[in-house]
């Protein structure tokens, strides 16, 4: 069993943040810093595992050549994707740099004459990113991405179910969650009556919303009340760190918003929303 480290001074000297604060943060690269500065370093790689979200979407941008989408969050360069690339491509055996998931992308990539299509892409990375972080062998982390991804994926079916299209092709994992959604297309049936987790019905509501910006609103509470709810009983812990972190984030977002932000937000959903119809129609869905 690792020994837990715990953070007393550290803690005690963080921003108290409020979902609706308009309270001047520093951008997420310099609070990254002071973690880096202060976390035992196995405490700081925990940290990571919450960006790779970013790394996964610009490993995509770096395949595709999209050289001008790149998620600044990432932890990743382009010089570490090209140098992986360099490594996979190279007779001698090197060691990788970069995830185990990520790296058999890149080999099939390089293996395949047609490449992979940016849904198959962004649902594989998305299931390797779950898969390493449900192994870090941390509690808070295990308990958030199975959250995150039941909400994700509770948006994605009811998106893919709204165009007529088959959910198994993007739910990610192989879950109970994931099985009964799957069962709850295929009956025909609009809702669920009684899914666990218990958060699951709560979910469902939010993500029926018509109004985009309130639902975004709505899901971000969601995810902050969670936190509070798994981190009820750490103090000065990296669990307690971790859940600040992705509150710490939340509140940078809200707090960048305008109308102009929040019609780009709305921009990027109906973009993604399009991907979602075109990927469907291409695997015949």
């Amino acid at each position: 069993m690792q020994l837990k480290h715990y953070y007393y001074y550290f803690v005690a000297g963080l921003t108290d943040l409020l979902f609706d604060s308009s309270k001047s943060l520093p951008e997420m690269s310099e609070f990254r810093e002071e973690l880096k500065n202060n976390l035992h370093s196995r405490d700081y790689d925990l940290t990571s595992l919450l960006f790779l979200p970013s790394d996964n979407k610009n490993l995509i941008s770096f395949l595709e050549g999209k050289d001008d989408v790149w998620d600044p969050l990432g932890t990743c360069t382009r010089e570490d994707f090209e140098e992986q690339m360099r490594i996979l491509r190279s007779i001698i055996r090197e060691k990788n740099i970069l995830p185990d998931y990520m790296v058999e992308l890149m080999l099939e990539w390089i293996n395949s004459e047609e490449g992979i299509k940016s849904a198959e892409m962004r649902k594989r990375l998305s299931e390797g990113y779950v898969r390493k972080t449900l192994d870090s062998g941390n509690r808070f982390l295990e308990k958030w991405v199975r959250f995150d991804t039941d909400l994700n994926n509770i948006f994605t079916f009811l998106n893919a179910k709204s165009l007529n299209l088959d959910p198994g092709n993007y739910l990610i994992g192989n879950d109970p969650l994931t099985n009964e959604l799957l069962e709850l297309f295929r009956s025909g049936k609009d809702f669920p009556v009684n899914f666990e987790p218990g958060y699951v019905s709560e979910l469902f509501k939010i993500a029926s919303d018509n109004e985009f910006l309130e639902r975004e609103r709505k899901t971000d509470i969601a995810r902050w009340n969670y936190i509070d709810t798994i981190t009820y009983f750490e103090y000065f812990t990296i669990d307690l760190i971790l859940g600040y972190l992705i509150k710490y984030s939340i509140v940078l977002r809200w707090g960048k918003l305008d109308p102009e932000t929040g019609k780009t937000m709305l921009q990027k959903f109906i973009k993604d929303t399009e991907a979602l119809i075109i990927s469907g129609n291409l695997k015949g869905g």
